[in-house]
């Protein structure tokens, strides 16, 4: 770990505009207390306080040769003890026979001096107790930052592996009801089958290189999602209606890879394959309140038999909203006698440069 204030000008800065209200304490009480000298004061505190800032930065290193999370309690108080006093000598062992040495025809500030050695020794404790307090916080402080690093990356990886294992459980999913339209066709329109094929892997070929964090524009995903919906109406003609209403002002605005195309396989599942009617699948985008609004409904046979799914493709939407935008609330779900509504609520976020 660096030093606080030897590798930072600023904090240099800061540490030595302290010593000098220090300085200029140290002055006014020789000058008023004790009736010193201007010249007598001034030096006085200027070579004491200059020498121990001095030596007070090599605290710093004190208290990271002891290691001090890793050092027991006991053992810190004996070896700061033992530094403190090393560090006051060599402050008084200096600064003393300094002063002496130019006051020594003013025998009144020598004996001052003299009879001070008591009080200096007890601020030199002081200034190493504050000083290691500092320093002891700036550890403190730069371990909490690393800590709240190290959580936030954590947090990261484990949001990044849940959205990973989301779509594992898309690619599956859709790949399985492909498969099942696919087989259904192989038999009694096989050029058909082959046709679905061949999108089925474009399609794939494209989704399975997207990251799970991965935003596309609106526009992309649509197309994306219009692949899908070519592969189906390939088995079901005109049975499947497609219809976007959509203004082009929103083809721009990002939303999560591959958040719609599970609507479309909901709609095709429930509405397509169980009604003997034409099924409408409607798409419209609206913005409020800084969301963009997307809703995809289609209607169904009310009196057909509907067919139980394991509910994977909205509750994937659902758990996927909520990991990138940190909100539970973004998917709604309206079923009326025979209309079936998804509204999904994508927050518009700024792209930053």
């Amino acid at each position: 770990m660096q030093h606080p204030f030897l590798t930072n000008k600023k904090s240099l800065t800061v540490y030595f505009s302290i010593w000098s209200m220090v300085f200029m304490l140290h002055f006014f009480v020789l000058k008023l207390n004790y009736n010193q000298n201007v010249i007598a004061s001034l030096l006085d505190s200027f070579v004491s306080n200059l020498l121990y800032s001095i030596l007070g930065l090599s605290i710093w290193f004190i208290i990271q040769y002891y290691k001090p999370e890793k050092s027991k309690i006991f053992n810190q108080g004996i070896n700061h003890f033992t530094a403190c006093i090393f560090i006051i000598l060599i402050w008084l062992g200096i600064s003393i026979p300094m002063l002496k040495a130019i006051f020594e025809e003013n025998a009144y500030y020598i004996d001052f001096v003299i009879s001070s050695v008591p009080w200096r020794v007890i601020s030199g404790l002081f200034f190493y107790s504050i000083l290691s307090l500092i320093y002891y916080l700036f550890i403190y402080y730069n371990n909490l930052q690393e800590k709240l690093i190290s959580e936030i990356k954590l947090n990261e990886k484990i949001k990044e592996a849940e959205l990973n294992m989301l779509k594992s459980q898309i690619n599956p999913h859709f790949l399985f009801n492909s498969l099942n339209s696919i087989s259904s066709l192989t038999i009694t329109q096989p050029e058909k089958a082959r046709e679905m094929i061949i999108k089925l892997s474009d399609f794939l070929r494209y989704t399975i290189s997207q990251p799970a964090d991965k935003m596309l524009s609106l526009k992309d995903e649509l197309e994306n999602s219009k692949k899908y919906l070519e592969i189906e109406q390939t088995r079901f003609g005109s049975k499947l209606i497609i219809n976007y209403i959509i203004d082009e002002n929103y083809s721009e605005i990002k939303i999560p890879a591959m958040i719609l195309q599970p609507i479309y396989e909901n709609a095709v599942k429930h509405g397509v394959c169980e009604s003997t009617e034409p099924i409408y699948i409607i798409t419209e985008c609206s913005i409020k309140d800084n969301f963009l609004n997307i809703s995809i409904k289609n209607n169904f046979d009310s009196d057909a038999k509907s067919r139980k799914g394991e509910g994977l493709g909205l509750k994937n939407i659902s758990e996927r909203l909520k990991l990138i935008y940190n909100n539970d609330k973004l998917l709604n779900i309206i079923k009326t006698e025979n209309l079936f509504e998804i509204q999904l609520f994508i927050p518009i976020v700024e792209e930053r440069n």
